[in-house]
Parts: C-alpha cells; sequence; structure tokens
C-alpha cells in the first residue's frame, strides 16, 4: 500500500483487525475445553527454545507449516547485509532496544495496557528486555530467517503467545476489556508500530549515536525485519517498501498513539529498575540518562516523551552518549582506532550483554542465548559463556524433571482445572 493511503481512517479500521490464523488455533484449543492442551502449549512456548511438533496438536503444527511457508523468498544478498550490521553493532542494537524501542512502546497509551495487563515486567522486570533481545538475536543472525532457522521458529511462538493473550484479555469478564476505546487487543495498528520499533526505531538509535550507516545498510535492515512482520502476521498493507515509508508509518503511529498513562508510567520505571540489574552499580544513572538521551531528540512534534514516562533526570552519566554525539563522524566505529567515546560506549553496551548472559531467569525458560560466533566478534568475556553455558545445563535438567512431573500431575487431574 503506498505510504499515501495510511489515513487515519484506515489506522483506525487496522485498531479493529488482528490475527486469523493464529486466533483460530487459539479459539479452537480453548472451545474445545482442552484446557490442559493449553496450558501444555503455553508452558511448551515459553520455557522451550523449539516447538516439539510431537506435542503439538495436528491443527498447530498445521498453524506452523502455514506461518513457514510465509517466508518470504529473501535476497540472500540483502539479508547478508542487513544480518552483518547486527555482527557489527549488536551491543549498541541491544542497548537501543532496552533504552530507545521499549520506552517508545510504552509512550503509546492504547497499546500499553496489554503488556501492563500481562504482567511483564511488574513480577520479572527483566523478563521484557530479555525477550525482546533475545528475538533479535535470533532474527539477526546468519540462518536465523531460513525457513527453519531459529529467527522463524521464535517469531511462530510470539505470534502464538499473542493469540493467546488477545483471547484471554478478551474473555476477561473480571476486567472488560474496552475496545471501542481501546482498539482490539494486539490488533494491527499496535503490532506494525511494534515491528516498526524494532525495524526504524533502531536505525533512529544508530544515527543518534553517530554509528553512520549507509541508505544501502538502512534498506538492508528494514528489509529482514519486514520478513519478520510478515511471519509474525502483520498486515501486507501496513508493512513499508522502504525506510522513507517505514518513517511515515512510525510518525503517522507516533502522532496517534503516544499520550500519557499512568501504565506507560509504571512499565518505564520496571525497566530502568531492571536495566540497572544489568549495569555496574557506579552506573545506576545510567539507564534514566539513555531513555532521555534518545527521547529527547526532536522526532516528537514537540512532546517531552521523557517527562511524560516520568523517567528520574539524567545525572552525570548523561555524558557517556553525549560524548559519542559530539565528536563527529566515527570512522571504523568498532575497530583498533575508534575515539574514546565510541570504545566507552561498546564497553558500557558489551557489559549489559555480559550481564543478559548471567543473570537468573528464575527457571522459567532456558537462558539468554548468544552464538558463540557473535560472542567471539563482539568480544564476550570467555567466563561468562562458561558460566552461561553451564547455568543453561543446569536450567534444562531442571525444565525436564519440571515437565516429567507437570505431567504426571495433569494425568491425575480433571479437565476442569484452571487455565495458567
Amino acid at each position: 500500500m503506498p505510504s499515501s493511503l495510511w489515513t487515519h481512517d484506515f489506522m483506525d479500521e487496522m485498531r479493529t483487525r488482528m490475527d486469523p490464523l493464529a486466533d483460530a488455533v487459539i479459539e479452537r484449543l480453548f472451545t474445545e475445553g482442552k484446557v490442559d492442551a493449553v496450558n501444555r502449549l503455553m508452558r511448551t512456548l515459553v520455557e522451550n527454545d523449539d516447538l516439539p511438533s510431537s506435542q503439538l496438536p495436528p491443527y498447530v503444527r498445521d498453524y506452523l507449516a502455514r506461518t513457514r511457508a510465509s517466508v518470504p523468498r529473501l535476497d540472500s544478498e540483502k539479508l547478508r547485509q542487513g544480518q552483518e550490521l547486527f555482527d557489527l553493532f549488536g551491543p549498541e542494537v541491544m542497548m537501543i532496544l532496552g533504552f530507545y524501542s521499549l520506552p517508545a512502546a510504552y509512550a503509546a497509551r492504547k497499546g500499553v495496557q496489554v503488556l501492563y495487563r500481562t504482567g511483564f515486567l511488574q513480577k520479572r522486570p527483566v523478563r521484557r528486555v530479555f525477550e525482546t533481545a533475545q528475538m533479535v538475536v535470533d532474527v539477526m543472525t546468519e540462518g536465523g530467517l531460513e525457513p527453519d532457522g531459529r529467527g522463524v521458529c521464535t517469531t511462530q511462538k510470539v505470534r502464538l503467545m499473542h493469540a493467546a493473550v488477545r483471547y484471554m484479555i478478551r474473555h476477561d469478564t473480571r476486567h472488560p476489556w474496552d475496545a471501542r476505546e481501546l482498539g482490539e487487543p494486539i490488533n494491527q495498528e499496535d503490532l506494525a508500530g511494534t515491528l516498526m520499533t524494532f525495524a526504524f526505531v533502531v536505525l533512529e538509535g544508530m544515527k543518534a549515536l553517530h554509528i553512520e550507516l549507509t541508505p544501502e545498510q538502512q534498506e538492508a535492515w528494514l528489509y529482514a525485519w519486514t520478513a519478520v512482520g510478515r511471519i509474525i502476521g502483520v498486515d501486507e498493507r501496513l508493512i513499508p517498501a522502504n525506510v522513507d515509508e517505514a518513517r511515515q508509518l512510525t510518525r503517522l503511529i507516533r502522532q496517534r498513539q503516544v499520550a500519557y498513562s499512568e501504565e506507560g508510567v509504571a512499565m518505564t520505571a520496571e525497566l530502568i529498575e531492571g536495566m540497572q540489574a544489568l549495569t555496574p552499580d557506579i552506573l545506576d544513572g545510567l539507564p534514566a540518562s539513555m531513555i532521555h538521551f534518545f527521547l529527547d531528540q526532536d522526532q516528537w512534534q514537540g512532546l517531552n516523551v521523557a517527562d511524560m514516562l516520568k523517567v528520574p533526570k539524567p545525572d552525570w552519566t548523561a555524558i557517556i552518549p553525549q560524548a559519542v554525539k559530539y565528536v563527529g563522524e566515527l570512522t571504523d566505529w568498532v575497530g583498533d582506532n575508534t575515539f574514546v567515546a565510541a570504545k566507552l560506549l561498546r564497553f558500557i553496551s558489551k557489559d549489559i550483554v555480559e550481564g543478559m548472559l548471567l543473570v537468573e531467569r528464575g527457571g522459567q525458560r532456558t537462558p539468554f542465548y548468544i552464538p558463540e560466533h557473535l560472542q567471539d566478534r563482539w568480544r564476550i568475556k570467555a567466563g561468562t559463556r562458561a558460566a552461561n553455558a553451564r547455568r543453561r545445563s543446569e536450567t534444562e535438567a531442571a525444565l525436564l524433571s519440571a515437565a516429567a512431573a507437570q505431567h504426571r500431575t495433569s494425568e491425575q487431574n480433571d479437565s476442569s482445572k484452571k487455565v495458567v
């Protein structure tokens, strides 16, 4: 769809549209009364990196086949260029996701209501950060967008989880969802806006950090994420054809959706707390400073979004991103001859990634995973990798034991068991 047709009337209609393919799978599980099947499916989605087809109903396997078939025939060279950017700037992309993409999403008053209801950050402050970062790693690693690639599998899981959340919110009689005021939960406009936080907002963030990308590199990054958009169920009419259209779509959604909400403020506060756990104590003020750095850019039609989200005022750590901003053009950004400011930012961003590898997830799912070649490229400490490998092995053993115990318990329970 040409961007000139992204009108307010069209976008209003998109707020009434959901995802018929994934919604039908979840609807069938519930309407057939297979509560245990729903429980097992959701546990499988949350606890495992892979989707073992032998444990899934036939129509779930059909969903996986159909969504896998939706993977477009990709231009391998263009995809390689996009994934090469992640090889080069992965730690900085992680920083942008945590300090820019997620706060930008929480600034959308209507869309943030779903995240708030599901409690992603209230109970586990870093969980949403992990899930967001893991999806990016899976998608942007070489081979991730092959039909059976890790990125495709992760995206299929996220799409089903969206449908499950959508179903439960729409059928919650204790807290009815106001679709007339908010639109349907996880509707098409919100899906498109979320896709742009990975695609265009990351490009904005790199520009703010003076990571100078060629137009071809920018288009390659967007190209990879539009492929993800198709797998995750974004309406084809909401998928931009190029970076200029992505900019127009992002700004239109911001114009329509960015507004104050108590839920957005709460989610941002929890995000800051979670990100502080991934940074050294001396840099406790860095999350707030970085969020201000990105959100205070002149791209919100004069609205001070960081203040709207009640982000604490920057402290001395604000000099870190500002130093990068004012050193001028940075050539060979992550090489041995970079400016001190760029090296400092890489040191901090790498430290955050190492923190993700080491933080315990409470046994809820497998640990954060980064392929070894990326750990080598980003110079992740070997001790971190070894500790992560040990924790991964221990967690997988615990999950197998828990799954066996759950299977024995489920056989003894009747079908009236409540959905977890």
